[in-house]
């Protein structure tokens, strides 16, 4: 991992402590959209990190990190001297955890080799996709896959205005791509990409999912 942010740029002592001025240091000049694009999540996301409304996983903790090229262990604590055996940094490095499951990296490099650098985990919200994908599932996204023109058929995760869906998208015609939930109880509509909607942004595709049986 490279190292944390330089002692100049860092926020005095007491309040360098706090997850959010870290985070705020972290994010530095770059647009919060941009940022929050770049590691995968919403802007929605990272505006309530930045304001302490909620905390990071460690899959998101981890992302933030590589986005911002700085340590984990530093964004996740502000030290940078702690044993490597218990620090979020060497738990990072073996796994990307959401409690209670845990993906050991060596098994998600040779499931998804040409995007492990860029896997979200995420949970399924709502029942628009029952029974694939019941309420409480967690996928795994591939946040490569973000270009709604060359989208065939899959699902994908998506934000359109504040919302943040996971729905099946297909490519129909004329540019045309039908939006669909596995539930007959949702409509489905159409995305024109010549005049796609503003508020929307592709934000990868669902590559794996986990769900109680």
């Amino acid at each position: 991992m490279t190292n944390p942010l330089p002692d100049e740029a860092q926020a005095d002592a007491t309040a360098v402590d706090q997850f959010p001025v870290r985070l705020k240091q972290a994010v530095g000049d770059k647009s919060i959209r941009g940022f929050a694009r770049d590691c995968g999540f919403s802007d929605t996301v990272l505006r309530q990190y930045l304001n302490g409304q909620s905390e990071p996983t460690r899959p998101a903790l981890l992302a933030i990190a590589r986005t911002a090229n700085i340590s984990v262990e530093w964004l996740a604590t502000g030290q940078t001297g702690t044993a490597p055996h218990d620090s979020p940094q060497a738990l990072a490095e073996k796994y990307i955890q959401k409690d209670p499951l845990a993906f050991e990296t060596d098994w998600l490099r040779t499931e998804f080799p040409d995007s492990f650098e860029h896997l979200m985990l995420t949970q399924v919200v709502d029942d628009s996709m029952e029974p694939t994908l019941p309420v409480g599932a967690l996928v795994l996204v591939d946040t490569t896959d973000r270009d709604l023109e060359v989208v065939t058929h899959g699902i994908y995760l998506l934000k359109l205005d504040d919302r943040v869906l996971v729905k099946r998208l297909q490519y129909i015609a004329d540019k045309t791509i039908r939006v669909l939930s596995d539930s007959a109880a949702y409509d489905a509509f159409s995305i024109t990409l010549s005049s796609k909607p503003s508020g929307l942004n592709l934000m990868g595709r669902v590559v794996w999912v986990g769900r109680h049986l």
